[in-house]
């Protein structure tokens, strides 16, 4: 038996800190996979896990993560026999938005998301801060 089924088969949202932000700004937050099914075949990419936006600055900068959330969190989950994912998380800064678009981003599906529209409607520019990790099936 994996070791990770010991423990458990469900992990949390973790915990963004940005100890850089700004207190009177507000910041978005994407995680995606670029990866989905597989990093050979990405036809599902991008596989979005998590949306939140009017993330208070204040708040970022002890790791409290308050905001709107459009997307619910969903924890990295690649396929059997898929290889390594790429787990990406970016905060940007936040312009102000229209009520609408988060609308339609809460009615968009999780795959085949385009993150590239997405960056583009919304003005979003690069992002103040990135990190990706790698993951395969705990049955790999």
């Amino acid at each position: 038996m994996n070791l990770r089924e010991k423990l458990t088969t469900q992990w949390g949202a973790p915990s963004i800190l940005y100890p850089h932000a700004e207190e009177d700004r507000l910041y978005l937050l994407v995680m995606v996979d670029p990866d989905a099914p597989s990093r050979s075949n990405p036809r599902s990419a991008y596989w979005k896990h998590w949306l939140v936006t009017d993330l208070q600055g204040s708040k970022l900068r002890n790791g409290t993560l308050q905001g709107t959330t459009v997307t619910d969190y969903l924890a990295p989950s690649p396929p059997p026999a898929s290889g390594f994912h790429r787990y990406q998380f970016l905060l940007y800064d936040q312009p102000p938005i229209e009520a609408e678009l988060i609308t339609e981003q809460k009615k968009s599906r999780r795959g085949q998301w385009d993150l590239m529209a997405f960056i583009h409607s919304f003005n979003l520019g690069s992002p103040v801060a990135q990190v990706q990790f790698l993951t395969q099936n705990y049955k790999d």
